[in-house]
């Protein structure tokens, strides 16, 4: 059993080079005319067809291939711990609680005014509106993905900027979390919060979470269309590699090729509104997909994780369940508002709950690269500083049993892959290291030199990156900062220098089976 394993959240986007050049642009315009001559006979001859012979809700929206017809449970009470479990949790059964969001202080309190003025110098992670189809990821005032709440609160109605952050634990005692995870093992494993912010107008791609999750909105409208996971075969599930936990369609849901993905018209689907004031319970095998409306959409997602199939209601009995101040859980993973942000790590009582199993099927488990997968000579040693200071060389399951929050929290972090987004070096990441030596590189072939003003214009325009970056590499390959201008020799000596943390924290993304070559004719 391997008991090392990365829980990513699909949070990073590649994005394609773009050029100013007006050759590359006219090139792309003559290739788009002559795909255009080539395909319109097709497209008219099709268009030419009786509609009648198109598939049932082809080129509309996901759910137009047949009325929604999977019911889900609404509550005007929130129900008991036992009874959450029994009847939702045990069966990944969704349930809607109206009203229930309305508990918490936060429901009336939290207004742009007031988020600006009590929390407006923490910090927040941003997307773009739109989920996977898009490689623009929103400039804050800090850096690349990462504003203060303040200046989100200042430009999130004007822009393309969507808050998808962890909610930083100043906000905790604002927020009640309902009486079904108030007690027993659901208490315990809180994971991580999340709040999610917009202006409206932003819509999910078809996918599925890692953890269960109740979402409680606040304010603004959310329209969900859930598709349970044992028709997952049906939905096109696109590929990810082995480490990545959730999942997600390749359709368009906004136009579903039905020719395409013939699949689609097999699912029963379900189709709600959450208004402001409810919750819904979202076991983690239902696929979803999510559009927001109203002119401000505030959402927070207590995600949460049991995979037990027996409930313990330990505490239950010693006081009423209750709507409870988030401040008042030990949740696994918190975040302060700065700094490095813990978004997507994985359930560290699931990893302890796992090295049990390992150990008492298999004995003491030892510090060898075969079982910490991934984990070089240093990275070793380091775990076993973390897990077995006594220097055994091995755990045994009392050991194990021994290991707390805190201990596990310093293994994860030292042993799972830090998701680039979560750093306030992100940029290092998000622009792309072959394109950035590429562009570089044509540049001083054109021009035989490079200046200040013309790099940080191309690094920003056509890569994405921002002013600050710009100058601190062409500081680096001049090794002098007074300089304006980037010679032949010094591309020769300090190229590589310049671009070391680019090549370094670059996430290298595995390659779909099959596409190998495809990728190596693109590079």
């Amino acid at each position: 059993m391997e008991y090392i394993f990365t829980q990513c959240r699909p949070v990073s986007c590649m994005h394609p080079i773009m050029s100013s050049s007006s050759s590359y642009k006219s090139f792309h315009r003559l290739l788009h005319l002559i795909s255009f001559i080539i395909v319109f006979p097709s497209i008219h001859s099709q268009s030419s067809q009786s509609t009648s012979a198109l598939p049932t809700g082809h080129l509309k929206p996901l759910g137009s291939h047949r009325p929604p017809d999977v019911d889900i449970d609404e509550l005007n009470e929130v129900p008991s711990p036992r009874e959450f479990y029994e009847k939702y949790v045990k069966h990944g059964r969704a349930v809607i609680f109206r009203g229930a969001a309305k508990e918490s202080p936060g429901f009336k309190l939290w207004t742009d005014e007031y988020l600006r003025e009590k929390y407006g110098d923490l910090e927040v992670r941003l997307e773009g509106k739109r989920e996977k189809g898009s490689h623009l990821i929103p400039m804050g005032d800090k850096y690349i993905g990462r504003s203060s709440i303040g200046h989100f609160i200042d430009h999130y109605h004007t822009t393309n900027r969507y808050m998808v952050s962890e909610l930083p634990t100043a906000m905790y005692p604002e927020f009640f979390v309902p009486p079904c995870l108030s007690c027993g093992l659901f208490r315990d494993r809180l994971v991580e919060i999340d709040i999610w912010m917009s202006g409206g107008d932003s819509h999910s791609i078809l996918h599925k979470d890692a953890f269960n999750a109740i979402n409680c909105l606040v304010n603004g409208t959310k329209y969900w269309k859930l598709i349970e996971r044992k028709y997952e075969k049906w939905i096109y599930e696109a590929w990810e590699p082995d480490y990545e936990v959730g999942g997600y369609s390749e359709i368009n849901v906004e136009e579903v090729d039905m020719i395409k993905h013939p699949d689609i018209a097999k699912v029963p689907w379900s189709k709600f509104t959450i208004h402001a004031g409810d919750c819904l319970f979202l076991p983690s095998t239902y696929y979803h997909q999510v559009s927001s409306a109203g002119e401000t959409n505030l959402a927070i997602a207590v995600l949460f994780a049991f995979q037990y199939r027996e409930y313990d209601d330990r505490g239950c009995n010693e006081t009423e369940p209750a709507f409870t101040p988030l401040s008042e859980f030990d949740v696994v993973w918190q975040w302060p508002g700065h700094g490095y942000m813990t978004m997507g790590h994985h359930d560290i009582w699931e990893t302890k709950d796992e090295m049990l199993e390992a150990a008492r099927e298999n004995g003491p488990i030892r510090f060898d690269k075969e079982l910490f997968r991934g984990a070089d000579t240093d990275k070793l040693q380091e775990v076993q500083e973390i897990l077995d200071p006594e220097g055994k060389g091995y755990l045994t399951v009392e050991d194990i049993n021994k290991l707390d929050g805190d201990t596990l929290r310093k293994y994860a972090l030292a042993i799972e892959a830090r998701e680039p987004s979560n750093t306030e070096e992100y940029e290092y990441t998000y622009v792309d290291y072959s394109e950035l030596k590429d562009v570089i590189q044509i540049l001083m072939d054109r021009d035989g030199a490079l200046t200040r003003k013309k790099f940080i214009l191309v690094y920003k325009e056509v890569l994405g990156g921002t002013k600050q970056y710009a100058i601190g590499l062409f500081d680096k390959l001049t090794r002098d900062t007074k300089r304006d201008k980037v010679l032949p020799a010094d591309i020769e000596q300090n190229l590589e220098y310049a671009l070391e943390k680019y090549r370094l924290l670059q996430k290298i993304y595995p390659v779909p089976p099959g596409e190998e070559d495809l990728v190596k004719d693109e590079l």
